[in-house]
């Protein structure tokens, strides 16, 4: 009786201590964009100003931009704007810095979920990124479990 008793007891200990891990991460804030790696695709457009019009197109698509797993960020030059809530001070400086180091005619980066750079363009089409999104094996094996 008292080894069934002492499984129970290890089975519930290991139980809560791994809910506890998967509350504390879920709520944890992203404060690198390595933290995006295996979970999402990123776009990264630095805009001409806050009026240029990416934000829009890009919060229009949002149905696309959520079935893709993309997280975007646009850098007005002012304010960083993303479809994430409260990004953090260390995040931002890292696409600010990976924007500001890309050559001029390089305003728009795509990011795959394995970190790499994908693509780098010099306006935002989202069909494109859409398209080149989905040719990806790791985006078509997602689409065929779907």
């Amino acid at each position: 009786m008292s080894f069934i008793f002492a499984i129970t007891k290890k089975r519930t200990v290991l139980t809560l201590m791994l809910l506890l891990i998967a509350l504390t991460t879920h709520g944890a804030d992203m404060n690198s964009l390595s933290d995006y790696q295996w979970k999402n695709r990123l776009i990264l457009v630095q805009a001409a100003d806050e009026n240029a019009g990416e934000i829009e197109t890009l919060r229009s698509a949002r149905a696309a931009v959520d079935d893709r797993d993309v997280v975007w960020f646009v850098n007005t030059g002012s304010d960083l704007v993303s479809n994430q809530d409260g990004v953090s001070s260390s995040l931002q400086g890292e696409v600010r810095a990976l924007l500001e180091g890309s050559r001029s005619d390089e305003r728009v980066l795509l990011i795959g979920k394995d970190g790499g750079i994908k693509s780098r363009e010099s306006s935002l089409d989202l069909d494109a990124i859409f398209n080149r999104i989905d040719a990806m094996p790791m985006r078509m094996r997602e689409m065929r479990s779907d």
